[in-house]
Order: structure tokens, then sequence, then C-alpha cells
């Protein structure tokens, strides 16, 4: 008699790493790093709905958000714990040479400095905008804002969508009209004060969605794709910093960005970029290894409560 044999046990999947998302609205979620599911952890309290992904920066302990307000206009940063769950928050007052409905289109983390690093524009979301656009430097204590000898308004440029800090070069995608596709990439050294706009060698359209890792001469971001038939369809591309050249992924499958204006988060522990993008037709998790090229496309389950306005901010080992 034959004995029949006996079923197999699928192997079970586990999640080493949960990365943590922010949803306009201050809601938080995580997502599996191994099977992609996603759970609601909590809110910050106070956030309503225009967080500016591109002024969300983490220090070795906090996490700096900022939402803008517009009846009346105003600023406030949220600075949340992970470690306690806890958040704070402070509404921003600008120097006096920033008029009116002043906004932070930028935030970054200076480890150097130990403070932070943004740019601030008057007349947020006005057209042909002809007003006061510097970097500032904000004090993450008492959030006293300092401004700094550079000014983007003065090289003819109206919008930021991304930026990402290197030593003491900040890059800045930064465009001269409300188009993200079109925008420079800008280097703007800290020291010497200067702004210069790097060639796109082997770019058609622009870099968005910019990050930095371990290789401090190279950028990683995507760069859209023009004419396309997939709505916000994008390549991931490295941008070498010494050469000034850009190398695109071209195995990775046809995807599109969710939001154009954030920066895509490096996992130092696992050194690797993730990104959540659109692949066929659901939200999924990109991540790309720079010391091996690998990458890999993972699908997110339950992916409608997280919206396209979210943002990859963070990881936590399990």
């Amino acid at each position: 008699m034959v004995e029949p044999e006996e079923p197999e046990i699928p192997e079970q999947i586990e999640d080493e790493f949960h990365y943590i998302a922010l949803r306009n609205d201050g809601t938080l979620f995580s997502i599996g790093d191994q099977t992609g599911k996603v759970s609601v952890t909590g809110k910050i309290p106070g956030i309503e709905f225009n967080t500016l992904f591109n002024s969300v920066t983490t220090s070795s302990s906090k996490t700096f958000i900022y939402e803008h307000y517009f009846d009346p206009p105003r600023g406030i940063i949220y600075v949340f714990e992970p470690s306690t769950e806890t958040t704070t928050s402070v509404t921003l007052e600008f120097p006096e040479e920033f008029v009116q409905n002043t906004a932070l289109v930028s935030l970054d983390w200076d480890e150097d400095r130990q403070n932070l690093l943004g740019f601030a524009r008057q007349n947020f979301e006005e057209a042909n905008n002809q007003q006061a656009f510097k970097l500032v430097r904000i004090d993450p204590e008492n959030f006293k804002i300092t401004t700094l000898e550079i000014d983007l308004y003065a090289q003819g440029y109206e919008n930021v969508f991304s930026t990402t800090l290197i030593n003491q070069k900040l890059y800045a995608v930064a465009s001269k009209n409300d188009k993200w596709t079109s925008a420079d990439l800008l280097e703007i050294d800290l020291e010497q004060k200067t702004i210069n706009a790097l060639p796109k060698n082997g770019i058609t359209t622009s870099l968005i969605n910019i990050g930095s890792g371990n290789d401090l001469t190279k950028i990683f971001g995507f760069t859209p794709v023009a004419n396309s038939n997939l709505m916000a369809e994008v390549r991931p591309v490295i941008y070498n910093l010494n050469d000034k050249t850009s190398s695109e992924l071209t195995a990775v499958p046809r995807i599109s960005t969710l939001n154009p204006a954030h920066k895509t988060f490096f996992h130092q522990e696992k050194g690797e970029f993730v990104e959540l993008v659109g692949a066929d037709n659901t939200k999924s998790i990109f991540t790309y290894q720079p010391s091996t090229g690998d990458y890999s496309l993972l699908k997110t389950k339950s992916p409608n409560d997280l919206s396209s306005l979210v943002s990859i901010i963070g990881a936590v080992k399990i």
C-alpha cells in the first residue's frame, strides 16, 4: 500500500522590518518589508491635511514634519519621537523679510551642524511668485529661523520639489515654473554660497524624488518618462556627482510615481533605497541596493488605505 504523500506546508514569510509611511493627514502606517502587509499604527496629533512631504526629515532620534495652513496663513513643525511615540509642535515665526503666507518647501536635517535646513517661500502656491525664496536654518531647540545668503528667486526659480543634503552641499530639484517634469538639479554649496545647475547628461526630462545613501558621490532618484501612455511613469536613475552622468536601471518594469515632491527614503541598516510606487495597477514597495545593483518590487496588501499622498519616512526592526 502506497502511503499518501504529506502535503507541502508553504514556507511562512516573516517581516524583518516595518517601513513607516506617513499620509498627508498625519496617519501613520507600517508596511512589512517581506509581506507588504499594511497596517494603521497611529496618527500625528494636530496634522490636518496639507503635509509637505519634501519638508519631512529625520535626525537620529526625531522626525520633523511640516504642515502649512492657509486660514490664517501659518506653518507648523511637528516633532515626532518614534521611541516614545510622542509629538510636540511649534508655529514658526519667519523673519520680517518674509512678509506673508510663507511656507517651508524643503527641510533637511544637517547632521554636521545639528540643525534644520530648508527653503522658505513667500506667497506659497501663488503663480509667478516674485517674493523672497531663500534658504534658512532652524534651531531644533527653540525653532529660531536664520536666513542664509542663498536666494532662489534671484536665480529665477519658483519651486523646489525634492532635496537631499550631502555634507555641506544641498542638492535641489528646482523649477522656474510649476512643472516637475522639466526641473533642474541644483548643487548649492553652503560654504561658498554658490548655486550651480548640474548637466542632465542621459536625462531628457528631470530628476525627482531624490535621495542619498552611503556613497556620497551618487544621488538616487527617478526621471519622468516623456509622452508616456502610463500616467506619471518614471524610471529609477543613479546620478554620478563626479562625472555628472546618469545611468538608468533598465531592467525595472514600468512604474509610476505616487507623488513627485518628496525624498526617497534610504534604509541605513539594509543599505537600500525604498520608495512607494505604482506598478501593475497597485501600490508597491520598490527597493534598490546600490552595493549589489539589485532591485525588488513588492505589492502591498490593503493598499487602498495608503492613498497617493503618502511617503515612506522610516523603518523599524521587528
